[in-house]
């Protein structure tokens, strides 16, 4: 069994949070910040860059990476209603 790691949230001028909360009973995503969605974009992109890498890391092969996250957006892309 993996051991968690705790959270440490604490904000100064070079760290921005987001926090993500995914309801998967009922299939909605939240993103809360204290910026914009255009900056929310890029920061969450980094941090999927980042996942992916550490999924790879850990020995998941770039192709299922990849494949997985290009599955993901194609078909969330379509769910949203704005």
């Amino acid at each position: 069994m993996i051991k968690p790691t705790p959270i440490i949230i604490s904000d100064n001028d070079k760290l921005r949070n987001i926090l993500i909360q995914v309801d998967l009973k009922n299939q909605k995503t939240m993103v809360l910040s204290n910026f914009s969605a255009w900056e929310n974009l890029a920061i969450i992109m980094e941090a999927l860059a980042v996942t992916a890498q550490k999924c790879i890391d850990e020995g998941v092969s770039k192709r299922k990476v990849d494949e997985a996250i290009k599955k993901y957006l194609a078909k969330s892309l379509d769910t949203y209603i704005i």
